[in-house]
């Protein structure tokens, strides 16, 4: 089967818009024209195909060297920059296998203008695919500042579940913690921390750039259209990302709890330990006493001599107990 037009330069899909903006998905045989007479379009392309390089080459004219280059790049950070009429970047999104989502996070490329959007990936995204699948029910999208709005919509969706899911699972080591119970939570406190790691940093890189385009002057002289939609995002974001902080600060004070409460346990154990150590300690000594082979021991020649060393050992126990309830040592 011979590869259709799209295939060959890399395209993974591609969507006409127009002026309504109704979406309708291009023929695999058609590669659209940038920019089209009326509406935009949106292209996704794989970046590990051989020929996507030589494609955005040709798109030289619309874009800028550093978008392209950003672009085409293995950049694992995110990103955000613009020029006059162009925005472009990289953000983080949960990567998607065949039939679920691993949990891992890839980069995800971009390229907005006012009559194109132009996205690569390296590995299949899972954001991108729910926006194509919104688009196949028909949703219209009236700008392609709406439409990035649209993708990253999804991936802080992504995030806020895993931000609910993390918060469950601290509250069920919590009450394990409190309990006293810490069968499989020092491990599960880690999982939680590492994960709180990771999705604090997706979220806090997201939310400091789109705080500096939309609001500083890292955004000075770009679209308006794209510091708008940067300011409603950010305002999106801001609930996920103090859920994310909580998580951490919650982790931590588990896991000093954890600590507290284990020291003290500890520290139990050793208390009663140390208790019946000095309890046996006189009756250690006088039967060290007794197993010396000298002559003058008391009790030797006695039939009853055993017996006196008995008693002599509980006595000597029982002064010891009462001794060290008189200082405090015991409880009263």
């Amino acid at each position: 089967m011979r590869p259709d037009e799209q295939s060959r330069a890399g395209i993974v899909w591609a969507y006409r818009f127009d002026a309504a903006g109704s979406p309708s998905l291009v023929p695999r045989g058609e590669i659209p024209t940038l920019p089209p007479q009326e509406g935009f379009v949106w292209l996704h392309l794989d970046l590990v195909h051989n020929h996507t390089k030589a494609w955005i080459g040709q798109q030289a004219r619309l874009l800028s060297p550093t978008a392209e280059e950003v672009f085409l790049s293995t950049e694992p950070h995110q990103r955000l920059d613009h020029s006059a009429g162009l925005v472009w970047g990289v953000s983080h999104d949960l990567i998607r296998d065949v039939d679920r989502n691993s949990g891992e996070v890839g980069a995800l490329y971009w390229i907005v203008a006012e009559r194109f959007v132009i996205t690569g990936r390296r590995e299949a995204m899972r954001s991108t695919r729910l926006v194509a699948e919104t688009l196949d029910r028909g949703e219209t999208v009236a700008s392609t500042a709406d439409l990035f709005e649209l993708l990253v919509e999804f991936i802080i969706d992504d995030v806020t579940d895993a931000v609910v899911r993390l918060m469950d699972l601290t509250d069920s080591v919590e009450d394990l913690v409190l309990s006293d119970s810490f069968e499989g939570a020092p491990s599960r406190i880690g999982a939680i921390r590492r994960t709180a790691v990771r999705l604090h940093r997706q979220l806090g890189g997201q939310h400091l750039l789109l705080r500096r385009f939309s609001d500083g002057s890292s955004g000075r002289g770009a679209p308006d259209a794209m510091r708008a939609c940067a300011g409603r995002l950010l305002q999106r974001i801001d609930g996920p990302h103090a859920d994310v902080q909580s998580v951490q600060d919650r982790a931590r004070l588990l896991q000093d709890e954890m600590a507290a409460r284990s020291a003290s346990q500890t520290n139990r154990q050793l208390y009663t330990l140390s208790i019946l150590t000095a309890l046996f300690l006189p009756a250690t000594f006088i039967t060290g006493l007794f197993g010396i082979n000298v002559k003058g021991l008391p009790w030797v020649e006695t039939d009853l001599g055993a017996g006196f060393v008995t008693l002599a050992c509980v006595s000597a126990a029982t002064m010891t107990l009462i001794l060290l309830r008189r200082r405090g040592v015991i409880g009263k």
